[in-house]
């Protein structure tokens, strides 16, 4: 069962495991809501699923045709340790600790540290060896390349129409391209002959603002919302920029945002009753095509069978070190073992190219 942190939280005795909970998530919407399942071992493997199975209608006694199956791809992700030590000097916490608890202040400073760093690896995060963290929503929604002529393509490369149309294009039979671009089928599973290769029409998580970005539309937003199927999106998550100009776009067509508060009382805001989430490692610098000032803004469902956080039991742990030996201080060490881990394609989106 998926438990959220702060759900979590209120199941500990630990009054400091506890208060680093509360630091961490305050200032974080990710965290407030997405929930994490806790795996034993070091690794979770699991089919994500891609295309649905069909399905006929049939007349009295008609041969039933072989049935289309679903489609999966097989992923596995290993947990990553993010951690840090909170190094508290026993020089300072003996003769300045009348003017305030530096040892509270030192570990609230390094939980929110910690904050910061699974708020940018949400988002960017490379899932390499070498990079030593999971892998981010950004790399989950592949930008695949446009179409091109006279090209060797082989089984399940993908590609997208050269002026995008909102799909993307599977090789279902392995050749080279034509020196023309094909006539694209818009309807999932409707195939084309291109050259010597045949292309699978499959549906697209990505959404474009054009070739070389374009100013935000609600139009735009109201289409990303529509690729998150099985119900609508739990959160917009996006960058500041792009927040205010949603603000000007309603504010413009002569309405306001709709707002409510959060768990801690504070102000949220809202677009079609889905919470906008700010994550300040969304780019406001992103190269597309010829422009250099595009964002992103993504969308996407939380639970078991969609986005969902990957943790040891125990979730996020706080551990007293004690004395060190080589300095004069006491440690405590704040350690996470966690991933993430999307189950279903279509429960996460994004929309590239958001200019201002």
């Amino acid at each position: 069962m998926a438990i959220t942190l702060e759900e979590a939280s209120k199941l500990s005795d630990d009054i400091l495991l506890r208060g680093v909970i509360e630091t961490v998530i305050k200032d974080s919407p990710i965290l407030q809501v997405m929930p994490f399942i806790e795996i034993v071992g070091n690794s979770l493997t699991y089919n994500r699923e891609k295309t649905l199975p069909g399905a006929a209608w049939y007349n009295v006694n008609e041969a039933w045709a072989a049935p289309t199956p679903p489609t999966f791809e097989r992923v596995s992700t290993t947990l990553k340790i993010l951690g840090e030590n909170a190094d508290i000097d026993n020089f300072l916490k003996a003769t300045r600790s009348n003017i305030q608890d530096l040892e509270a202040v030192v570990i609230e400073l390094t939980a929110k540290a910690l904050k910061r760093e699974f708020e940018d690896t949400f988002i960017n995060g490379l899932g390499t060896t070498e990079a030593k963290d999971f892998v981010g929503i950004d790399t989950m929604v592949t930008v695949h390349s446009a179409w091109a002529a006279s090209t060797a393509y082989a089984l399940e490369d993908f590609v997208h129409a050269t002026t995008f149309n909102g799909f993307r294009y599977e090789c279902t039979t392995a050749g080279t391209s034509d020196t023309d671009e094909p006539t694209w089928p818009l309807v999932e599973g409707e195939t084309v002959s291109d050259g010597t290769v045949v292309w699978t029409c499959r549906r697209s998580q990505l959404v474009s603002m054009g070739t070389n970005g374009g100013t935000l539309t609600l139009a735009k937003l109201d289409e990303l919302i529509d690729k998150v199927l099985g119900g609508m999106p739990d959160m917009l998550l996006m960058s500041r920029r792009s927040r205010r100009k949603i603000n000007a776009l309603v504010r413009a067509a002569g309405g306001m945002m709709e707002t409510n508060r959060n768990q801690w009382g504070e102000f949220i805001q809202l677009w079609d009753g889905i919470v906008i989430g700010i994550n300040d490692w969304v780019s406001d610098a992103e190269t597309v095509g010829s422009s250099t000032d595009c964002s992103t803004i993504y969308a996407m469902q939380f639970g078991e069978g969609a986005l969902c956080g990957l943790s040891s039991p125990g979730l996020l742990t706080v551990e007293p070190v004690g004395q060190l030996e080589a300095k004069d201080a006491t440690r405590t060490r704040i350690k996470w073992y966690v991933s993430q881990a999307l189950f279903s394609e279509v429960k996460l989106a994004k929309l590239i190219g958001v200019r201002d």
